[in-house]
């Protein structure tokens, strides 16, 4: 099998199926069995490495990976261990939880003074004065405990997530279905640039696509500068991408 990837165009054919099918018989596929290696499928090679014990997670897929779905492939020793403790993992909170959890105790705090984007917790924790948003949830991830997230280096600027979750890396990928603290970076101009970045809280009115969001540096009438952690009633219409944060 040749490896699967994200490609432009989506690679296609009946080998994606006979990878699709594989995943979706253990339930790590959120997608379709269609053919297509689009993103829910790339998402889902990473989902299952990552449940499988892979060191290294990606979005790639290929024979190695199919042995191990189909049980033609024993994981090693060590697969089995971090498997073990990822699943141990999971039964307790989840890092996404406790980074939203962190970031709601922030709610109401301003930059001071007004305008300066100088705040001690965002900005000045990270050593970056400028727009806080993503050092805002930079912060609340790094206190999580997430790998992802560093002071000083990653990250305070929006596109950049938005850059690795789409190429799965950094333990970032897209998901479709966010969950409490999932990462939800909007594009206001539809431009295909990302302006601003938030915690996703919960869905307000799934049907219509209305949720709400915890977020630093917003405000009613300035969404992307308005210098306050707020929580925000948002639409999917204005959304860039959701990406969940692996670890």
């Amino acid at each position: 099998m040749k490896t699967l990837k994200l490609t432009s165009p989506y690679m296609r054919g009946p080998e994606v199926k006979v990878m699709q099918a594989a995943i979706k018989k253990k339930g790590w596929l959120k997608g379709a069995v269609d053919g297509v290696y689009g993103p829910l499928s790339a998402q889902s090679a990473y989902r299952s490495k990552y449940w499988l014990g892979y060191m290294k997670l990606d979005q790639t897929a290929g024979d190695t990976l199919l042995a191990y779905l189909t049980g033609k492939k024993k994981p090693t020793e060590a697969m089995q261990k971090r498997a073990a403790a990822r699943r141990k993992a999971a039964a307790t909170k989840p890092i996404r939880q406790k980074a939203l959890d962190w970031l709601k105790t922030k709610l109401g705090d301003k930059e001071h003074p007004a305008g300066s984007n100088r705040v001690p917790w965002a900005s000045e924790w990270y050593g970056l004065i400028g727009p806080w948003c993503a050092m805002a949830v930079t912060r609340a991830y790094v206190e999580a405990g997430s790998q992802a997230f560093k002071r000083t280096s990653r990250y305070a600027y929006v596109p950049y997530m938005v850059n690795d979750a789409h190429a799965g890396h950094n333990n970032l990928a897209l998901t479709n279905e966010p969950k409490p603290g999932d990462l939800v970076m909007y594009d206001w101009d539809d431009d295909g640039i990302a302006d601003h970045v938030g915690l996703f809280e919960r869905w307000k009115d799934k049907a219509n696509g209305v949720f709400t969001a915890i977020e630093g540096n917003t405000a009613v009438g300035n969404d992307s500068n308005g210098g306050e952690c707020m929580r925000r009633e948002r639409r999917r219409s204005q959304v860039r991408c959701f990406a969940h944060v692996g670890k």
